[in-house]
């Protein structure tokens, strides 16, 4: 009868033990892609500011995408990005110093033609978990991720406009302002360069055209300290002529046409003058597949892992 007793309490036991499992095996079993879609972010009309727009990042780089009735916006940001250190004796004011920032790219679609994301045919999608944004105008689609496997964003245009425009890409200084540095003025415009004073910070951006791809790189300076970024961005899929549009701003013309391309949008940073953060971006592009669906996919199973890695599920 001991025995017995025994045998009841460690079957009961077992069968308390086993409860929480099989509850946690049904918690597996979760929709994940249903879960996380909860959360998707869906615009039925355009973001009044540019604060407002859909994130799209790899966790090194990444932007916000914001539109006005004529363009995509983006302003790409890297993480690792510091314009000084605590050294810095030029920004003594709270909030007075920046970091992180790059360049801004605006992807103009019209020009003298009607606009596309008006709304009443606007509506703009982040799907969380396949980390793809989507936003479609009159006649027009964007796609958008940030490719995991690289530091790289690519944006595919479908355009089915029947009066297709030509797409201007432009890629534009953060920081514009001509100060006088004696002695160095012409060389800075020769070079498509500005160059950026705070007390004792010296900020340098430089625009580049290369091989048919645009560039923009940015130097920070002060005393012993450096840093630097640099952007490239390239297009697959249709030809494209690059040219300096202004001192601030490199831009690639995409030629008109129905159909879909491919903009890639790479970055790179340093912190060693040797590095030559352009042609670390440069040789990205080079890199990364110019098919948006393999990029896609490739993204898609990332965030599938990540995803599926845990998270919490609460009912009542």
């Amino acid at each position: 009868m001991h025995w017995f007793s025994q045998h009841q309490v460690v079957s009961a036991a077992i069968g308390a033990l086993t409860l929480p499992l099989v509850a946690a095996e049904s918690l597996i079993q979760v929709d994940r892609r249903a879960q996380v879609a909860r959360a998707d972010l869906v615009f039925d009309r355009p973001a009044t500011r540019p604060e407002e727009g859909m994130p799209v990042g790899n966790g090194r780089m990444g932007t916000l995408i914001w539109t006005t009735p004529s363009a995509l916006k983006m302003q790409i940001n890297r993480v690792d990005l510091h314009a000084m250190d605590s050294t810095t004796v030029s920004f003594p004011r709270a909030d007075s110093d920046y970091g992180s920032a790059c360049a801004y790219v605006d992807v103009n679609l019209v020009d003298a033609g009607d606009d596309v994301f008006l709304p009443g045919s606007f509506r703009q999608h982040l799907a969380l978990y396949d980390a793809l944004m989507t936003a479609k105008g009159r006649d027009l689609t964007a796609r958008a991720l940030a490719w995991p496997n690289g530091d790289v964003i690519a944006l595919e245009i479908d355009d089915q406009r029947d009066q297709p425009a030509a797409v201007n890409i432009d890629l534009r200084m953060l920081r514009y302002q001509i100060q006088y540095h004696h002695g160095q003025n012409y060389r800075l415009a020769r070079d498509h360069a500005v160059m950026f004073r705070t007390a004792e910070h010296i900020a340098t951006a430089t625009l580049l055209v290369d091989d048919g791809r645009i560039a923009l790189t940015q130097q920070f300076r002060e005393g012993k300290y450096y840093g630097a970024s640099a952007v490239a961005v390239g297009v697959v899929g249709r030809p494209s002529r690059a040219r300096y549009l202004n001192q601030s701003t490199v831009q690639l013309s995409v030629a008109p046409g129905k159909g879909r391309f491919t903009i890639l949008i790479a970055s790179a940073a340093g912190a060693k003058p040797a590095q030559d953060t352009a042609k670390i971006a440069l040789q990205q592009l080079a890199s990364t597949p110019g098919d948006f669906e393999t990029l896609r996919r490739e993204t898609s199973e990332w965030w599938s892992r990540f995803w599926a890695r845990g998270g919490v599920y609460m009912h009542s």
